[in-house]
């Protein structure tokens, strides 16, 4: 965060613990011999607003460049599911590769970004921007143009793919209504893990809302490499596709969660 950066106390609120000083990740708050808290100087360069010394307060005593903790939504413990449901949705999530062919409400897609964006970045950058197709045919015409790429690859190395679009079946996308791109500044540090992230929170987002997902890894080196889809995509200038999926409806549900290799795990 770059500027000026104010912290407010409530005297009357504050329980003189030392919560926000001792959770701040960069050391950037004090505490003077009451037990109040303060910003040191040093964060007009080093804070990076993640907000944690707002979010650990109990009594809502701090205020963060002018919005207050009572303002924030309140975690309520109780309503958050076990660790058993949690689990069981981790693992029943499938790539999913047959759609109904019927697109989702622009609200349901923005519902499933905007939790997304609560994802995890690298020094609480949030670079992570996001495009995303409204309608199967714009979904399908994108996904012609990276058949179009894979024709410019030398050697042919997706031929199955390229046929399979001759013949009418979609490979590429699989049918879905809809794709979504995460996508970063090309000077964001950590902008393919931060992307990465975002994409992982939104598939497992939509699992849960009953709705299907499948990475679209060749869709993005397309949107990396072949100018006509980087046009048709029209993201910022500097910005780099670094994460994709398909959307949609299933068009199947999965009854079993499949065996995968056991725990690999080495203890240091």
């Amino acid at each position: 965060m770059n500027g000026d950066v104010r912290l407010d106390v409530d005297f009357d609120l504050c329980a003189r613990d030392g919560l926000c000083a001792r959770e701040c990740p960069f050391g950037l708050i004090e505490v003077d011999a009451e037990g109040l808290p303060s910003m040191r100087r040093a964060a007009e360069k080093l804070c990076i607003g993640c907000g944690h010394c707002v979010a650990i307060c109990p009594r809502a005593a701090l205020s963060l460049n002018g919005v207050p903790a009572r303002s924030l939504p309140a975690v309520e413990r109780h309503a958050l599911p076990e660790p058993e449901q949690v689990a069981l949705l981790f693992k029943s999530r499938r790539s999913i590769r047959a759609y109904k062919s019927e697109p989702l409400d622009r609200r349901e897609i923005e519902a499933l970004l905007d939790v997304a964006r609560f994802a995890p970045s690298a020094v609480n950058s949030q670079p992570v921007h996001w495009a995303a197709s409204l309608s199967p045919a714009r979904t399908r015409e994108l996904a012609g143009l990276a058949v179009d790429w894979m024709r410019s690859v030398p050697d042919m190395p997706y031929k199955g793919w390229i046929t399979a679009w001759d013949e009418g079946r979609d490979k590429i996308l699989h049918g879905a209504p809809h794709v979504v791109l995460a996508h970063a500044p090309d000077d964001a540090r950590w902008g393919q893990v931060d992307c990465t992230t975002a994409a992982a929170w939104m598939e497992l987002l939509a699992a849960a809302n009953g709705l299907g997902t499948c990475w679209a890894g060749i869709f993005t080196r397309a949107a990396q490499q072949w100018a006509p889809l980087q046009e048709a995509l029209n993201l910022p200038a500097g910005h780099t596709v670094q994460a994709g999926l398909m959307l949609g409806r299933p068009a199947v549900r999965y009854a079993r969660v499949p065996e995968r290799h056991a725990l690999r795990l080495q203890w240091l």
